[in-house]
């Protein structure tokens, strides 16, 4: 997918089939993102009838493994290793993550047990060593953005290229499964599986040219460590990152938007099959294609206006327009309503999407100016960390609304096979909290974040002048 954009090539240091493999990263992510997020929760709650109670402890230790696994994992890339001066710091994490995690995704489905302790055990093994590798390939992935793409300009293409393969991941993670899968049927939950990971595999090969890093750039690397005469510590680096107000700022905007991926893409087949009421999961192909449409469409018009007003008032725009987009979900039921809010609320998302890895650009080099020392990988990790605590508050969200509403696990399909306070809890979950979160993001936008176009500018040209 390359997307035309007007600048002079000159303006850009790489050719554009890098830019394209490295948004080809973002397919990746976003396709198991969606795959994971839509698919696991209701397949072990309505297929195998796992209890939501062992289903949200297993994901809410999931959870708190990603408190160790997420920094950590980029700590130790920040480090220099015997391969590092061939391969660079960041290539060797990301190929061994990207190509073996997407094979882990097949596993979570191939459940060899039908007891309940069974189940849980083996769905909180295969998420925990799935996330292991996921965040092996993300950390690394979000950590070389920064330091590969260092203009303004360069941030804005690779964004826009890891936003439209994103969006497409995405809603194709939500779209191919239902084609495979027939509800009741858990061998078809399989194979929709082993497509999603050959798929995977083949796009994580296609991302690996975008990913190596030139020598120059492995030099310059070097170099910083070399005058870094003492590494900082895993703890001062977590330190000086939750205490830098843009830095956390941007961290917990990025846990509202994670936040709503995960609320609204898992909840789709529960509004699929008790809010419309349809036993057909191919229904929820025609819901991610309007989200599909509507976010492509929004992609080169947040460009346009993140370049034209900077990062930090477009962001601010996107998230208030997002947060009040959210409230028809509560009042309607039908797949064609339904279609037409998601698209509307994926034109305002599409805004987060395009400018999410500039703008944690911009915090990292602010950082850097600030204590001349860089370790993306270690902030990435924090950012992904946090992050993933979005999945705590997924599955803590189910475990608690599903039974307080009443909801009967495994119903048939229909519009009226859950209660209406169990509909309402369904709404809650795919419209109320991400809403929720989207606001707060933008009182942290708004209020918090200093990062504006003057200083994101100051700091370019700071760090070009002392070569960092």
């Amino acid at each position: 997918m390359v997307l035309a954009m007007s600048e002079p090539t000159k303006k850009y240091k790489h050719s554009r089939s890098i830019y394209i493999s490295y948004g080809i990263g973002g397919f990746v992510d976003n396709f198991f993102t969606a795959a994971f997020t839509v698919r696991v929760i209701d397949f072990y709650e309505n297929e195998l009838l796992l209890a939501i109670f062992w289903v949200g402890l297993a994901f809410g230790l999931y959870g708190f493994w990603n408190m160790i696994n997420d920094p950590l994992l980029g700590w130790i890339s920040d480090k220099k290793f015997k391969f590092t001066k061939r391969w660079g710091r960041r290539y060797p994490f990301f190929a061994i993550g990207a190509l073996s995690f997407v094979w882990v995704y097949l596993f979570i489905f191939t459940v060899p047990f039908t007891d309940e302790i069974g189940m849980f055990i083996w769905l909180l093994i295969t998420i925990c060593l799935f996330e292991f590798l996921y965040s092996m390939f993300i950390v690394n992935y979000l950590s070389l953005f920064p330091d590969k793409f260092r203009s303004i300009a360069e941030r804005t293409r690779a964004g826009a290229q890891n936003t439209a393969w994103g969006v497409l991941g995405i809603a194709l993670g939500v779209l191919i499964p239902p084609l495979i899968i027939v509800y009741g049927d858990i061998s078809s939950y399989i194979i929709a599986a082993l497509v999603v990971s050959v798929i995977g595999f083949i796009m994580a090969i296609l991302a690996l040219p975008g990913m190596k890093e030139e020598e120059e750039l492995i030099e310059r690397q070097l170099r910083i460590l070399e005058e870094q005469k003492e590494k900082d510590s895993f703890w001062k680096v977590l330190n000086y990152g939750i205490k830098d107000k843009n830095f956390l700022a941007y961290i917990f905007i990025s846990l509202g938007h994670a936040v709503m991926t995960v609320m609204m893409l898992a909840s789709l087949p529960y509004w699929n099959k008790y809010i419309i009421g349809s036993s057909d999961p191919e229904l929820e192909t025609v819901m991610a294609a309007g989200f599909l449409v509507a976010v492509l469409i929004s992609v080169p018009i947040w460009t346009m206006i993140g370049r034209k007003i900077g990062n930090k008032k477009a962001i601010t725009y996107g998230t208030l327009i997002t947060t009040i987009l959210f409230i028809p979900l509560f009042f309607v039921s039908d797949l064609i309503s339904t279609t037409i809010i998601i698209a509307l609320i994926g034109v305002g998302i599409g805004c987060f999407w395009v400018l999410m890895y500039p703008t944690f650009s911009d915090c990292v080099d602010d950082i850097v100016v600030r204590t001349g020392k860089r370790n993306e990988g270690a902030l990435t990790g924090i950012r992904i960390f946090t992050e993933r605590i979005s999945i705590i508050v997924q599955a803590v969200a189910f475990a608690v609304i599903h039974p307080l509403t009443g909801y009967r696990p495994g119903a048939p399909p229909g519009p009226n096979s859950q209660t209406l306070l169990a509909q309402f809890g369904i709404r809650l979950l795919i419209a109320g909290i991400p809403m929720a979160f989207y606001f707060l993001a933008f009182l942290l936008i708004w209020r918090i974040y200093k990062l504006d176009v003057a200083k994101v500018t100051e700091n370019t040209e700071y760090l070009k002048q002392k070569k960092l």
